[in-house]
């Protein structure tokens, strides 16, 4: 997996397509050349990797419709919020957030937004329904106020 989230490496991609009609005639020794580097590369990026938090790949990406870059940054985040035992919680949240949200696209900032709701979510304990029938009296993250303004995504 390239970076443990759910996108293969090039070098995975190439390898699996050779001598079939998708050959993409990229030579995979020049691949390895440039993962070997940026494997080195990596390494002074070694306290800020997601490793800290995430031991493996995982494809639940798909089920939650976390992007990948959110998915390393939201575990990370819920890992700091004291929320590590409580993640598979977070991913469910995540995609509950994301349709009260109105299914979003998912891109910087709007990611994050969906992310902040998501573990504001867990933080207290709350459903989708919940937020909807409580709506008036909760304190939403900041972010997702300012997304309901339309201060975000413009």
């Amino acid at each position: 997996m390239s970076g443990m989230t759910s996108q293969p490496s090039m070098g995975a991609i190439v390898a699996s397509l050779e001598r079939t009609e998708y050959d993409t005639q990229m030579d995979l020794s020049h691949i390895s050349a440039y993962s070997a580097f940026w494997e080195q590369t990596r390494t002074l990026y070694a306290p800020f990797e997601c490793t800290t938090t995430m031991k493996s790949g995982n494809s639940d990406v798909y089920l939650n419709e976390i992007p990948g870059g959110q998915y390393t940054n939201l575990q990370f985040q819920a890992y700091s919020l004291g929320l590590e035992s409580r993640f598979q919680q977070v991913k469910k949240a995540y995609a509950e957030a994301n349709k009260l949200l109105g299914d979003l696209i998912k891109v910087t900032p709007s990611s994050k937004v969906v992310g902040d709701f998501a573990q504001f979510m867990v933080q207290n304990n709350l459903t989708a329904s919940d937020v909807e029938q409580k709506a008036e009296e909760l304190s939403f993250p900041s972010s997702v106020v300012e997304f309901m303004q339309g201060f975000i995504g413009k």
